[in-house]
């Protein structure tokens, strides 16, 4: 009966850690789908890619200009911050749709844009190299990011 009891604890212990794990790879599935997104919408408005820097994005909810029409940008970053808070998915009113606390953040580089977003693991791990989310979460081997680049061609003339 006593093997049988730890075996049976074995196999508990076993489950959660696969739980978590499933949900960290479900996590981590989302923010890819959603990096991906960002730079498809960056390609598709190019000459206003400049537009698209800023960081937090979708740590508060997103709210409209308060006169004018939104630019393209500007309703992409709603719409990208609206999918980071989770809303593809509802739960009653909550929102499931997407990783814990997330948040994504647009940079320029010299020549290139970096789209990052982070969220919180369950688990420790190695803190990542990239900086958004930084000193957001309750610890930084909680921190995880995703990252894509892209780079904006210059297909102007030269003189």
């Amino acid at each position: 009966m006593l093997i049988t009891a730890f075996g049976i604890l074995g196999y508990v212990g076993l489950q959660a850690r696969t739980t978590v794990a499933n949900l960290e790879a479900y996590q981590r599935s989302q923010a890819l789908i959603l990096v991906n997104d960002m730079a498809q919408r960056i390609n598709l408005n190019r000459a206003n890619a400049d537009a698209y820097v800023a960081n937090d994005i979708g740590a508060s909810p997103c709210t409209p200009p308060a006169t004018g029409t939104p630019t393209t940008a500007q309703n992409d970053i709603c719409a990208w911050a609206s999918s980071i808070q989770g809303a593809g998915e509802l739960q009653g009113s909550t929102k499931v749709g997407a990783m814990l606390n997330a948040r994504g953040c647009i940079a320029k580089m010299a020549t290139y844009f970096q789209i990052s977003i982070a969220w919180q693991g369950l688990r420790a791990s190695g803190a990542p190299a990239a900086t958004c989310g930084q000193g957001q979460f309750s610890a930084e081997n909680l921190r995880r990011t995703v990252s894509v680049v892209v780079q904006i061609a210059n297909l102007s003339p030269t003189p």
